[in-house]
């Protein structure tokens, strides 16, 4: 009860300390809400007044403008017509009043001088001006324009002091009969006179101080003679290094702290307008005090904010009154509301202490209850059951511990209510006695009893403190529990368990002896010259041996795809038909071609079997290049053998005795020296005698057994050289070649026999084209992989006819009238020893293209599928 008041009372704290915190929050919020207000009022305020500084300004300015503008016009109509006038002193009296008229308490004196400055006539009578005019007319005299300026009065002969004044004198020019300087009218004037009923109006409405400033920015009028003449910029000390740009024709306004002496300053709104007089531009400045305009505001800002503040503090106090009456209401509701509750709890707690009496003493669980005094108040049927004990014996004493010991001595809930943790290790050490997980402040133990009634038992105790309200402990239960069975379990599934680790080890050491043979196994047939795939009944890649050689294992390329993805283009319907063949079960070898890395074509000998027991095959790849070279060259050696016994004869028969029928015709030829018909049958001869040598000479070089003295080659110079060589043809019949060589790599060819190639070629592109014909020889990449280079040789000749192609390889084969057809097929011959291609491709009068391709490298790939 004594926590839950304090709690109580905290929360009363609380509630008052928040609403004390929300009250000054709304009042804070108020002033700044306020003061937000205020100054933007204020910013308004400014900026009317000075609008309206500005206007009255621009008022006063036009107003002189004009004053002054209507006295020169007369000044100036008098000194126009003042060659015909004849006015007696009287009426020259009457003029200068009609023309000071209105003026007279500002104006000082009119005064008019000859062409010599002597003075004519001064207006008023007898009035000295109060400044020297004569070095005005001297200025005058010497300009002979209109006139006007700035003087200051002389100084009293008797050096009396007099108040400074500045006064604007107004000189007019006189013209005589014939133009020429007759004199001058010159009017002084009081500035501040001038300006003084203009300060009256200005300082009635209070509107602020005037001020006049001259076109160098000087002061000309101010209220303190002391800063007359000065610069209106040492006036002004906020406005910046550049200062205040006054030459607006528009006039402005702004605001600054002005300088009222040396030690006080004054925050104030300048208005400002500009105006002329004569040829002089002067600038009237009314200057306000910043707080004389706004005060009006702030005194209204202050009484609404005092009042407002006020009346916020009376609704806080009145709020915080009701408040407080309700929740004193609130709190005896609440008082009333917990002792009932706490009668309810009471009953409740009685009503449960006796359910939970007989819910214990129903359990089956073996249990009993101590208090602190070790006296039993609990001791359950099933305890009795197990102890035999029965609750009449045990209640109220202390020898709940004789069913079990054979001598008194304590339980666990004995050693729980003394709180004697050190008791647990005396009495329970060996019992496996340990923290529960399960019940906090609980314990738990097992015993072994040989004889509990009748009986060996394992028994588990198991000890919970009983705590009140306030957290003392007041009493112990204990429950028992028979664990025999599960003791017996734990011992039987220990030597389950045993016996499982024994057959777990033999399972590991002969899972060990497999993986060495898989190993092994694996090892040997990565070892095989041979590549083996093993692939599903739909052609899926599950497996691929590596080879010998490693850098090209594939495996994780090629698994799980379709091998016929990776199948040389050109082959995929005939290795489909294999392959619906061996799953119909027919198993026959075939072969393939394959390019490899470096671009060089392999032969491949591919078998498939059948895995036995399942739906799988083996496809066995071999590479039988070497093996066909060599059945070609065994091919070759042997047509070549029976060439070159042919050669032999045809040497020993035929080559000698051309040469001395050649000779013959030669000597033959001088002697007879033919003509006409004779002469041509010699030439004849001697063409067919040529002829007949070509074809020895071609059929010996074709026979003639080689081998390729291979260096690094620059393939464009040998084409260039090639088609120097053809150059003869090539001017006869005026052909367009056109080259286009790559930057490629040096190609590892024999030059000599590399140009013999490319001249034979090009040679047949000559022949093939007409006159002006066209000849494109190119050089680059094969493709992409950039392993081999492609030369190309395209020509706009006849072409070869479709029947002609498939033939034009074989010796001895051709089309032309002096031709040995032994042309390509030595290029075919050289191009094969340097382990490239050559392609041809043709079409009646549509030109013919010759591709021959070349390795970079010179290692071979072995795999039956397309490296991309």
């Amino acid at each position: 009860m004594t926590l839950f008041r304090k709690i109580r009372i905290l929360f009363y704290k609380a509630v008052k300390l928040r609403i004390w915190f929300a009250s000054v929050t709304v009042v804070i919020l108020f002033l700044l809400l306020a003061l937000t207000v205020n100054s933007a009022r204020e910013k308004d305020i400014v900026n009317i007044f000075s609008r309206q500084q500005l206007i009255n300004v621009q008022n006063t300015s036009k107003r002189m403008t004009d004053v002054f503008s209507q006295i020169g016009k007369n000044a100036d109509l008098f000194s126009r017509l003042y060659p015909s006038l004849k006015m007696n002193a009287e009426e020259m009296d009457s003029y200068y009043k009609m023309l000071s008229s209105g003026w007279e308490n500002t104006f000082d004196t009119i005064v008019l001088f000859d062409a010599n400055g002597k003075v004519v006539n001064v207006y008023p009578k007898n009035v000295l001006p109060a400044i020297n005019l004569s070095d005005h007319f001297n200025a005058l005299r010497k300009s002979q324009k209109q006139y006007l300026n700035l003087a200051k009065r002389e100084p009293s002969p008797t050096g009396s002091k007099q108040k400074t004044d500045r006064y604007l004198v107004l000189g007019y020019p006189l013209k005589g009969q014939n133009a020429e300087f007759a004199g001058a009218l010159l009017i002084s004037f009081s500035l501040s006179a001038v300006l003084d009923k203009y300060r009256q109006q200005t300082a009635s409405d209070e509107l602020g101080e005037l001020w006049l400033m001259d076109e160098k920015q000087k002061i000309v009028i101010h209220s303190d003679s002391a800063f007359i003449g000065k610069d209106i910029q040492e006036l002004l000390t906020d406005i910046g290094e550049k200062g205040i740009d006054f030459s607006s024709d528009n006039g402005g306004y702004f605001e600054s702290v002005v300088r009222l002496n040396d030690q006080k300053q004054q925050k104030s709104i300048i208005s400002y307008y500009s105006f002329k007089a004569g040829d002089k531009k002067w600038t009237m400045l009314v200057v306000a005090p910043y707080s004389r305009v706004i005060s009006p505001l702030r005194k209204t800002f202050f009484y609404t904010l005092f009042s407002s503040l006020l009346l916020i503090i009376v609704v806080i106090i009145t709020s915080m009154s009701f408040a407080y009456r309700e929740g004193k209401k609130l709190r005896i509701r609440e008082e009333r509301k917990r002792l009932i509750e706490r009668q309810d709890w009471q009953e409740k707690l009685l009503r449960e202490k006796k359910t939970i009496e007989g819910i214990i003493e129903g359990s089956p669980i073996p249990s009993f209850v101590i208090d602190n005094e070790h006296k039993v108040i609990l001791w359950n049927r099933a305890c009795t059951g197990l102890t035999g004990a029965s609750a009449e014996e045990v209640l109220g004493t202390d020898n709940h511990s004789k069913p079990f010991y054979s001598v008194k001595r304590p339980m666990i809930a004995d050693l729980i209510v003394d709180n004697d943790i050190e008791g647990l290790s005396k009495y329970y050490d060996t019992k496996k006695v340990k923290k529960s997980d399960k019940v906090i402040g609980a314990y738990e133990a097992t015993d072994y009893f040989e004889n509990l009634r009748g009986q060996s038992r394992y028994m588990y105790f198991l000890a919970s403190p009983i705590y009140d309200e306030d957290g003392r402990i007041i009493a112990a239960i204990e429950t028992l529990q028979d664990v025999s069975r599960e003791k017996e379990m734990t011992k039987n599934l220990s030597e389950y368990a045993e016996t499982l680790q024994n057959e777990l080890i033999e399972n590991i050491e002969l899972r060990r002896q497999i993986e060495g043979v898989y190993n092994y196994l694996k090892t040997i047939v990565n070892s095989l010259p041979d590549k083996i795939y093993e692939i599903d009944e739909n052609g899926i890649i599950n497996f691929m041996s590596r080879g010998l050689k490693k850098k090209d294992d594939l495996s994780r390329e090629l698994r799980n795809k379709h091998f016929l993805d990776f199948v040389e283009p050109g082959y995929e319907d005939f290795v489909s038909a294999k392959w619906e063949e061996a799953k119909k079960g027919i198993y026959r070898p075939y072969e393939i071609e394959a390019t490899g890395k470096d671009g060089r074509r392999h032969n491949l000998l591919i078998t498939t079997s059948p895995v036995l027991g399942t739906n799988h095959y083996i496809l066995v790849q071999r590479d039988i290049t070497e093996f066909k070279n060599l059945e070609k060259k065994l091919y070759d050696s042997q047509k070549l053998a029976a060439l070159g016994q042919l050669s032999a004869g045809i040497a020993h028969e035929i080559r000698n005795p051309l040469s001395s029928i050649k000779m013959s015709l030669q000597i033959l030829e001088k002697r007879m020296s033919p003509e006409g018909n004779d002469l041509k049958r010699f030439k004849i001869a001697e063409k067919e005698v040529d002829h007949l040598e070509t074809l020895v000479n071609d059929i010996l070089a074709f026979a003639k057994p080689v081998e390729p003295k291979k260096i690094p080659v620059d393939l464009s110079k040998v084409l260039e050289q090639a088609i120097d060589l053809a150059e003869k043809g090539i001017t006869d019949k005026k052909i367009d070649v056109r080259t286009e060589f790559a930057d490629v790599p040096y190609v590892t060819v024999d030059p000599a026999m590399m140009a013999d190639s490319f001249l034979n070629v090009v040679r047949n592109a000559v022949e093939a084209v007409e006159e002006n014909g066209r000849i494109e020889v190119s050089l680059r990449y094969f493709d992409d992989t950039r392993h081999s280079v492609a030369v190309e040789i395209k020509d706009n000749g006849g072409g070869i006819s479709e029947e002609d192609l498939p033939h034009i390889f074989n010796p001895f084969f051709t089309r032309k009238n002096y031709g040995t057809g032994l042309g390509l097929s030595l290029v075919k011959k050289i191009i094969d020893i340097h382990q490239g291609t050559i392609d041809i491709f043709s079409k009646k009068n549509e030109g013919t293209t010759v591709l021959i391709v070349l390795p970079l490298g010179t290692e071979g790939v072995g795999s039956p599928v397309k490296n991309n």
